[in-house]
């Protein structure tokens, strides 16, 4: 896709930006990469810098043994080879700009966004500049679902609901038979139903047994499990996608308990996340229904404040929700007023998950988790079709 400078332009000339800086060295700003069209397996060995001003054409900074690195780009070639010929082309490209974004984030509230060193804002700084995040920008170049990929992830979100149902009833049936069962054998269940759809993972997904379930990244391996009993409660959250390149992620977390009849331990704090979670869903709907902004941090408010009335705020231990794009936690706005407070605005053509959670550590955790796209008419859709209302009765 080539890169639309225009479209670029009249966002800085919105948001009062004198330029867009954009850097990398050695594939360490893969946020750069994706915007300008280089491939990830591409050799960088030195540093480029692709400066687009407000107005005028772009700036291409590179070193002069790889100047093929930006040839695809439109703009002006700026060649360096010693320290003082960068700085020299710098002065050019800089020259009368007051403020201009990079992918930086103050205090690294959003570690996600911060890919540039402290060293090269120093040395951008020395030109009289003032560097900005451009948390605004890349949610708008990198976090936005394309037409394609909408349809493409929608029998993928679709797929991992009938994979977590077919994963309770493998558990149900080895229960029943009076097989031994791990919360591994469960894992690489899941494992061998992704290979079955054509889908791949970035890690294998959590199946957590009692007090494990309390730990939010927990996954069994092949030396660490527990074995699953009659009466024990499990959460299953499984996460895949399609082997293109370009395709984006579905992230959906179930809970269950091997049983007929559920304890009301775990009916209790279920209805809290539960309803939790769909606090935070419509509050997004709302929002967007009456053309209204909504922010990441309001997100995780609308979730948190029932946790917290409930008297679980402590148990509640992580962010609501993470943007989605082709990354599983993606450049776009995360539900985030705990970790960070992320005052991103959300926006048509996104996607993120919601999933609050309460882990009573040495006990059990629940978390409910649900992945929402914002269509670009503002139509608010969860993405698997279903979600989950009751624990799972695994032997009923």
């Amino acid at each position: 896709m080539a890169l639309n400078i225009a479209k670029i332009q009249n966002i800085l000339q919105d948001r009062n930006l004198d330029g867009w800086l954009l850097f990398d060295f050695r594939g360490s700003n893969d946020l750069a990469l994706e915007i300008l069209g280089i491939k990830k397996e591409s050799h960088l060995t030195r540093r480029f810098y692709y400066f687009i001003p407000q107005t005028g054409t772009p700036s291409k900074i590179v070193n002069a043994i790889e100047e093929h690195n930006l040839a695809h780009l439109p703009g002006e070639k700026l060649s360096y080879s010693s320290h003082n010929s960068l700085r020299e082309q710098f002065a050019i490209a800089l020259a009368g700009s007051k403020t201009i974004a990079m992918e930086y984030s103050p205090m690294n509230a959003i570690p996600y966004l911060s890919k540039v060193d402290a060293g090269t804002l120093e040395l951008i700084r020395t030109f009289g500049v003032e560097v900005v995040s451009s948390a605004d920008l890349i949610t708008q170049f990198t976090a936005l679902w394309s037409k394609e990929q909408y349809i493409e992830n929608i029998p993928v979100a679709k797929a991992l609901v009938q994979i977590v149902s077919d994963a309770f009833n493998f558990i149900k049936n080895n229960i029943i038979s009076g097989n031994t069962l791990t919360e591994y054998s469960v894992q690489q269940f899941i494992m061998d139903e992704f290979q079955k759809k054509n889908l791949i993972t970035d890690f294998p997904p959590i199946v957590g047994v009692n007090e494990n379930s309390a730990n939010p990244h927990y996954a069994p391996d092949e030396t660490t499990f527990k074995e699953i009993k009659k009466n024990d409660f499990v959460l299953i959250d499984l996460w895949a996608k399609t082997p293109d390149d370009s395709s984006v992620w579905s992230d959906i977390t179930w809970v269950g308990f091997v049983g007929k009849d559920i304890p009301q331990k775990y009916i209790k704090i279920w209805e809290i996340v539960k309803n939790a979670r769909d606090a935070a869903f419509n509050l997004v709907k709302e929002r967007f229904s009456t053309n209204q902004p909504v922010y990441g941090f309001e997100v995780d408010n609308a979730s948190r404040q029932l946790i917290e009335e409930a008297g679980y705020g402590k148990y509640f231990i992580h962010r609501t929700g993470h943007s989605i794009t082709t990354t599983l936690h993606g450049s776009g706005p995360h539900m985030d007023n705990y970790e960070t407070k992320d005052e991103r605005r959300l926006l048509p053509s996104t996607s993120f998950s919601i999933e609050p959670g309460i882990y009573l550590k040495g006990d059990f955790g629940i978390r409910s988790e649900i992945d929402v796209f914002i269509h670009p008419d503002g139509k608010i859709e969860q993405t698997s079709g279903i979600k989950q209302e009751d624990i799972v009765a695994i032997l009923k």
